[in-house]
């Protein structure tokens, strides 16, 4: 175990304080995250117009972030991080503040925007403090598992929260002010601590020459940027389809109360926690082919099991340990994308990733709403389960053989 953490803490000094600065935001998300649904749906928003608000943030998101990529090639990735985080903030906030539908319209507009700015500038920042590819995988590995540990602090927070604050408009008011705040002290910390943004270093290629000669000539992306981005909007969709309800699902079909429904996430989070910090070891001990099979099998079999009817405590358990495999099935194909990618493509392909996968969260998301409107709690599930396995059979044709390529040469360098 500690021949697996003993690189994780050697990092450079920009890497480092990113990592520390990701508390903040974690704890802010997972305590937005739990309970922005429960609160609308106190305010007398059904499933379908929540369904129809998460709908049109996600197809903002595909229509800005090629701009907003191409933008913090310009402006800076760290002045656009900073800035990202502010807006996130102002829209919690919002939706707090807020009493009707089109406030609520305009505070998700606020926190899209935030986000699409944090979104295509976090990972390329985080790779420019890094000093070596290898470095890169761990340092990506590091920052969600300490996202996704914060993440479920922040969720056991929410579900306590509302009942010690209340609010106004409703009882989770205070709380979503509660996150805001989180996110305001992360963009203060991150904006004060992180170094200056370092310049790309000469000789960090991508896989792939001849895509990217080709890219040179013609000023497109890349096959490669193409292939991946495409590849993103299977994972979104596969995460659109339950991830934004995950909280209402286990409220409703379990019909437990909010701090219950707290405590299971926050213990999901942990197992998100430690499949985060055995990324890196996966990948280096056994290779793109077997880490990727294993985990794209264990996480179709899992999700279609949560389609079934199960008795409470088999559900969590299936529930948790399907939760962690597919953040580390989302962190493994995310950090060996962005690695993949020539450093001067990378504002590029952080805008097109997200274009892709908002398509794909977005039309994903619409339809789950329409889905639970009809109180059917398992069918999520089981689209999911299909969705992971076409994103399988794209991985094996069109993926792979990048990774594997990238794995190579990152071997090489060692």
């Amino acid at each position: 175990m500690w021949n697996t953490l003993k690189p994780l803490l050697t990092f450079s000094p920009g890497v480092s304080r990113f990592i520390m600065t990701e508390t903040l935001l974690g704890l802010g998300v997972g305590i937005f995250q739990l309970v922005l649904n429960l609160h609308l749906l106190e305010m007398k928003l059904d499933e379908v117009q929540i369904g129809e608000i998460t709908s049109v943030g996600a197809l903002l998101m595909g229509l800005i972030s090629i701009p907003a990529g191409l933008l913090a090639g310009w402006a800076g990735r760290k002045r656009m991080l900073v800035l990202g985080i502010f807006l996130m903030a102002i829209g919690y906030a919002g939706f707090g503040a807020g009493e009707t539908v089109p406030v609520f319209y305009a505070s998700q507009i606020i926190l899209t925007v935030g986000l699409t700015l944090l979104v295509t500038s976090e990972i390329q920042l985080l790779y420019q403090y890094s000093r070596s590819q290898k470095e890169e995988t761990r340092a990506f590995s590091m920052l969600f598992a300490v996202f996704t540990l914060f993440v479920g602090v922040g969720t056991l927070l929410g579900g306590y929260l509302p009942k010690w604050l209340g609010g106004s408009t409703s009882i989770y008011q205070w709380t979503l002010y509660i996150a805001a705040a989180m996110h305001v002290l992360g963009a203060l910390f991150r904006g004060l601590l992180l170094p200056p943004e370092p310049k790309p270093e000469p000789g960090r290629k991508a896989a792939g020459k001849h895509a990217e000669t080709a890219s040179r000539k013609s000023k497109l992306p890349s096959r490669t940027v193409w292939v991946l981005a495409l590849f993103t909007l299977l994972t979104g969709a596969a995460f659109g389809l339950t991830g934004p309800y995950l909280n209402v699902i286990v409220k409703f079909r379990l019909e437990w109360q909010d701090t219950t429904v707290s405590l299971l996430l926050m213990a999901a989070g942990f197992f998100t926690f430690a499949g985060s910090l055995i990324m890196p070891a996966l990948l280096e001990r056994a290779g793109v082919s077997y880490a990727y099979n294993i985990v794209y099998i264990c996480n179709v079999v899992l999700t279609i099991l949560l389609s079934f009817a199960f008795p409470v405590f088999l559900f969590c358990m299936v529930l948790l340990v399907r939760g962690g495999g597919f953040t580390l099935l989302t962190n493994m194909t995310e950090s060996q994308a962005m690695s993949c990618v020539d450093e001067r493509e990378r504002n590029m392909f952080a805008g097109m990733r997200t274009v892709f996968r908002s398509m794909g969260t977005s039309a994903a998301s619409y339809a789950t709403g329409i889905i639970l409107a009809a109180k059917n709690y398992t069918l999520p599930f089981l689209l999911t389960a299909i969705v992971i396995s076409v994103s399988y059979v794209y991985f094996l044709v069109w993926v792979r053989p990048l990774f594997t390529e990238n794995m190579k040469k990152t071997e090489t360098t060692r």
